[in-house]
């Protein structure tokens, strides 16, 4: 199956690269963003450890003034990370793949649909935010974790089983 709207596989790799260090540092800044409890890895405040290199002191601007940056960069790398994952070409790409592809990325949409609905109706203030920021990591996170159990370990299982 020919697909032309699929990245190449090398960036894939790249993808994994990215994505897997930048989704680590988004979790442990979005857990430590409501406690002082370790400030260093809080990228959404101005004291963490990165602050020297993403605040911007020098415009003449108001609009930028000593703002920081982390979390959107780290946010926009765990993006850029995730879509070079979901979307590069495996080395095999036949109807199967392309099929799993599709209704892994339709379990992520259901999930993060069915969140956000609680939130909207579980939530208010700044706790809602909260709940939109864990939202936009569900569906990333539900189609690899599905798309990877199908493609490669579920296959492993039903050997396993046979033989047996």
């Amino acid at each position: 199956m020919k697909t032309k709207l699929l990245l190449p596989s090398y960036f894939r790799t790249i993808g994994w690269i990215v994505f897997v260090p930048c989704f680590v540092l988004t979790l442990l800044s979005l857990i430590f963003s409501e406690s002082d409890w370790f400030p260093p890895l809080n990228f959404f405040e101005s004291s963490h450890v990165f602050s020297r290199w993403t605040t911007c002191r020098n415009f003449n601007s108001n609009i930028f003034a000593n703002d920081d940056f982390a979390g959107e960069i780290l946010m926009t790398l765990t993006t850029l990370g995730f879509f070079c994952v979901a979307f590069s070409r495996l080395q095999i790409e036949d109807e199967w793949i392309g099929k799993v592809r599709l209704e892994s990325l339709l379990w992520g949409f259901y999930l993060h649909t069915g969140f956000f609905i609680i939130a909207t109706w579980g939530s208010y203030g700044l706790n809602f935010y909260i709940w939109l920021a864990w939202n936009m990591l569900v569906a990333p996170v539900t189609f690899l974790v599905r798309f990877n159990w199908i493609v490669y370990a579920k296959p492993y299982f039903e050997q396993k089983k046979l033989a047996a």
